[in-house]
């Protein structure tokens, strides 16, 4: 039997989110917020659907994660005068702020993980990743044969 690759992905991704979720906590953010804001740092401004991609998050599920962000004062929703259906969303200067605070325990994380696993191990792990997902978005998304989902 195979292993699943989806549950060993999920699993991995659980145990990493082990040494990230109290430091979200702290700030009172969820897993979703802090990748919003952590693409929007990195971005500036974001398109919407952009923003989703980036994020992973479905955009009807984005469109309330934002709601709810914006009304604490971490992110603006702009809309351009000449394009009334294009969403841009950039960070307020709290939203940049908790970032910045938020990103030095994140960052403690990540030198936990290295520690644990080694740096060369995890650099490997980010190539192979990112090769992945390259090979599997390339392919279309054309069906293929699955034994598991």
């Amino acid at each position: 039997m195979h292993e699943s690759l989806t549950i060993a992905l999920l699993q991995a991704r659980e145990s990493a989110m082990g040494f990230f979720r109290p430091i979200l906590n702290e700030y009172n953010l969820t897993e979703q917020q802090w990748r919003i804001i952590r693409v929007l740092a990195e971005m500036h401004s974001c398109d919407f659907h952009l923003l989703a991609r980036q994020t992973c998050i479905l955009r009807p599920s984005l469109t309330g994660i934002l709601s709810r962000m914006e009304r604490d004062g971490l992110i603006l929703r702009l809309k351009p005068l000449n394009d009334q259906r294009k969403l841009y969303v950039s960070l307020t200067d709290k939203g940049h702020t908790v970032y910045q605070q938020a990103k030095e325990h994140i960052e403690r994380g990540y030198r936990q993980i290295e520690q644990r696993f080694s740096a060369d191990k995890l650099d490997e792990l980010m190539v192979l990743l990112e090769r992945f997902i390259e090979v599997v978005d390339n392919n279309g998304g054309a069906e293929v044969e699955r034994e598991e989902s």
